[in-house]
């Protein structure tokens, strides 16, 4: 799967395309319609190849800032506005905070869609979870009552995401935990589903989580910065069960991995855990706080550590791999902020992008797009046609 891990990752359903030829991005991708606001994209979906989502802010007519929806029907070249739910609007408006506080908020509502008809919009209003559905491709929005959650106490939708036609999502409900839900998705009947233990960091930043689908596999995480707090994975008949997450023997660090197919995965583990020494699985030559490489061969059920990407001061968030072998990952320290590629399974590395990239998708392993942010930090999207090897501004 050609996933990407923000705050919290979507996981999407892989589509075919025919690459456009990488000459015809001398000029931005993505045009906007005539006279709409400028749009700062803040999440992102690709059900197929040809079709996305894009949620985020313009400024509102009577002046302010407004949620507002994009979609488009030809691979990102051209987008339309779509109405956001007034329903929505209307709650976030008179939430404590407003959109401000949405947008100030460690977990931002997001955007998935399944197929061209069947979407959410998810995270959390206020203290509680928040999930809107559509099932006519955006034309009616419809509020998910709060008994269709888990039912009681404060929380948040950490990832919402779909695959082979069910929807999945992960809530946290304080103080119960954190469940997995999930439905058939052309309706909403969501009900809880069995999984190992999902508890709650004891301290730390926000929590977060994330899935990772591809290919029939699947895997879960959630946790903080303080690490990795619940971790599971997808077996035969569906059911989640136990799984060790790749930084589990190196310090459990919170790592999300990507996956081209269901044996492949890749995650960046960093040696040493919150208050913890160097620990003894480490790498030889690892020093503690420094940042390296882990792969899997068998799906999951053993990592073993590549290259070293970076000594302590060396942060690396979003990674993606279009296909096997191909691997994005954005990175920041002491130089700044980059995009780096490697196409030799991570042996060595090239910057791509220069600037902060939150997240990346990839619908195909050619056609990509990422979340980044302009120099004055406006969030803003740019696309890829050979896999990540170049990349140029959308206009949404």
């Amino acid at each position: 799967m050609r996933l990407s891990f923000r705050a919290r990752r979507r996981g999407i359903s892989a589509a075919a395309l025919t690459a456009a030829v990488i000459g015809a991005l001398a000029i931005p991708v993505g045009a906007s319609a005539l006279g709409s606001p400028r749009f700062e994209p803040r999440s992102m979906t690709f059900p197929s190849a040809r079709v996305g989502w894009a949620l985020g802010t313009v400024r509102c007519a009577q002046g302010g800032t407004c949620f507002a929806l994009r979609e488009t029907k030809d691979a990102g070249l051209l987008w339309a506005s779509r109405p956001f739910p007034p329903s929505l609007a209307a709650a976030i408006r008179h939430a404590p905070g407003g959109v401000q506080a949405q947008l100030e908020d460690e977990g931002p509502l997001s955007v998935h869609f399944a197929d061209a008809n069947d979407g959410w919009i998810y995270g959390a209003l206020g203290s509680h979870p928040l999930l809107w559905s559509t099932h006519d491709g955006g034309r009616i929005w419809r509020r998910q009552p709060p008994r269709t959650l888990t039912p009681g106490g404060e929380g948040a939708i950490l990832d919402l995401a779909s695959a082979a036609g069910t929807a999945r999502l992960m809530v946290s409900i304080i103080p119960k935990g954190v469940t997995v839900e999930s439905s058939p998705v052309v309706a909403d009947r969501w009900h809880i589903s069995s999984s190992p233990h999902l508890g709650f960091p004891a301290g730390g930043s926000q929590l977060v989580g994330a899935f990772v689908l591809e290919g029939g596999a699947g895997w879960l995480l959630e946790g903080n910065d303080r690490g990795t707090t619940g971790s599971a994975r997808l077996n035969a008949s569906g059911q989640w069960v136990s799984w060790t997450p790749p930084c589990a023997q190196v310090g459990n660090s919170f790592a999300v991995p990507a996956a081209p197919t269901p044996q492949n995965l890749f995650a960046v583990c960093v040696m040493g855990g919150f208050a913890f020494p160097l620990p003894s699985a480490a790498p030889p030559g690892a020093t503690l706080g420094s940042s390296w490489l882990y792969l899997s061969t068998n799906g999951g059920q053993t990592f073993t550590a590549g290259p070293e990407l970076g000594p302590l001061g060396s942060f690396f968030g979003a990674i993606a791999s279009p296909s096997a072998g191909v691997l994005l990952v954005a990175e920041s320290g002491a130089h700044g902020q980059d995009l780096i590629e490697s196409s030799n399974g991570g042996a060595s590395w090239t910057v791509v992008y220069r600037g902060a990239v939150g997240s990346l998708l990839f619908a195909t392993p050619q056609r990509g797009f990422a979340l980044a942010e302009s120099a004055g930090g406006t969030p803003k999207m740019i696309a890829t046609d050979d896999g990540g090897q170049h990349w140029v501004p959308v206009r949404l």
